[in-house]
């Protein structure tokens, strides 16, 4: 795994991310956050590579600017997160929440959101997804 800021400097091991962490502008290759409680961490303009975040609390976590690249979000709790103006590569949102998150101006290559459980979700076409809600 390699975690780098956006300078290129040393940013700290995956073990130090944690709530409300701010990595803004960090590399992430080969990572495992599985399960982790990242609630609010801020990843905005990252670079993340083969991350693997399946069941990991990520509510209102911010993405923007971000390119996420073979992005596992399998059973994720996503709520409220922000993706704007991120590039999701072959991105995984099998069964994540994704209730009240902002996918405003996102780029989605091979990557399918209507596999998650959207309510209130912000589509990158600027339409709200309200098709999960009860």
């Amino acid at each position: 795994m390699i975690v780098t800021s956006a300078y290129g400097q040393d940013a700290g091991r995956s073990e130090e991310m944690r709530m409300f962490g701010d990595c803004s502008g960090c590399s992430f290759d080969g990572a495992d956050f599985s399960e982790r409680r990242l609630m609010g961490v801020n990843l905005a303009e990252s670079r993340l590579n083969a991350v693997d975040f399946h069941g990991a609390q990520l509510n209102i976590a911010v993405f923007n600017g971000s390119v996420l690249r073979d992005v596992n979000f399998a059973s994720a709790n996503l709520r409220g997160a922000s993706f704007t103006g991120a590039t999701l590569i072959n991105a995984s949102f099998e069964g994540a929440d994704l209730r009240g998150a902002v996918f405003e101006g996102v780029t989605l290559d091979n990557t399918d959101l209507q596999q998650a459980l959207l309510c209130n979700t912000q589509l990158p076409n600027d339409l709200m997804d309200n098709s999960d809600c009860n």
